[in-house]
């Protein structure tokens, strides 16, 4: 039998949108495990960054009508501002209001291959003590 996710504003649409979302994940990343919990689609995997870098325990949550969020699981980061990172741990991968997150784009295309690019950024950090990647205003 089928899980349904419980509390989607648009009802079978929204349904529809993360049963695909799970299936575009699992077919073009194979190394990420996706499944509903209550409320949201959860896909954990890692991600090496580059060759000889160890590997990263990925998080995604992602929520009806939300901007999918992404954690580090392992190894631990603790959230700076300069790494661009929010206080609650979630990377900050993109500046909204440059490319913001629509009901019709997909995690595979963008958030997955934008955390493997943070990633990249993340260990040219831990090398220069800068970050080197293009940055957006923060006000």
């Amino acid at each position: 039998m089928a899980k349904t996710i419980r509390g989607m504003g648009r009802g079978a649409a929204d349904y529809r949108h993360f049963v695909m979302q799970k299936a575009l994940i699992q077919k073009h990343f194979e190394c990420f495990h996706c499944e509903f919990n209550s409320r949201k689609l959860t896909c954990t995997g890692e991600i090496t960054p580059a060759e000889g870098c160890d590997p990263y325990t990925i998080r995604i949550d992602y929520s009806p009508g939300m901007t999918p969020k992404v954690w580090v699981l392992r190894p631990k980061i603790k959230p700076r501002p300069e790494i661009h990172m929010y206080r609650e741990g979630c990377l900050c991968l993109y500046h909204p209001p440059e490319d913001p997150w629509l009901r019709t784009d997909n995690i595979h295309e963008k958030i997955i291959p934008w955390t493997a690019e943070w990633l990249v950024y993340y260990e040219l950090y831990l090398l220069h003590g800068k970050w080197l990647a293009p940055e957006a205003p923060h006000k």
